[in-house]
């Protein structure tokens, strides 16, 4: 991804506090789930509860896709990213886990005093590593967009 628009997708993850997160269920039916998120560069990471109903369909298919835009006074203000990424249940004692809950907290810190941390309800922090963009910026005209492949250390299969 070439720096400018790297700057762009930046500023879009900066201005958005949630997503919506498309996953796929056990039947075949998508289910779209509103999550708020933080970033560390182009990952994504969202803690939800473990039981949850996202989590059972990122264990059954790990792909997914999300979208999220700014809040827009005029069509000349919308920036917005839709996405595809490789959805990762992180691991209880993983440093990257530690890193999301920090991040987490420092943009969330009211939510982290509602959290249960117990039984099946327990949290979970996911990691969303994008392997594909669609960048909207109508402010480079109506309906501009460019599509960008991400490198990604994981294959989807």
């Amino acid at each position: 991804m070439n720096p400018k628009l790297e700057t762009v997708v930046t500023a879009i993850l900066d201005g958005c506090r949630e997503l919506s997160l498309a996953t796929l269920m056990h039947d075949g039916n998508p289910q779209s789930d509103i999550v708020c998120f933080v970033h560390q560069g182009l990952d994504i990471y969202f803690a939800t509860a473990r039981d949850s109903r996202k989590i059972a369909n990122i264990e059954h298919n790990a792909q997914v896709s999300y979208c999220l835009f700014r809040p827009y006074a005029g069509w000349p203000e919308i920036k917005a990213i839709s996405g595809h990424a490789y959805a990762e249940i992180l691991s209880d004692e993983s440093a990257e886990r530690s890193l999301a809950i920090r991040l987490l907290d420092a943009r969330f810190p009211d939510a982290w005093t509602r959290v249960p941390e117990h039984g099946s309800s327990r949290t979970t922090i996911v990691k969303l590593e994008s392997w594909a963009m669609k960048v909207l910026d109508y402010s480079r005209g109506f309906g501009h967009a460019d599509i960008v492949s991400i490198a990604s250390k994981r294959k989807c299969e």
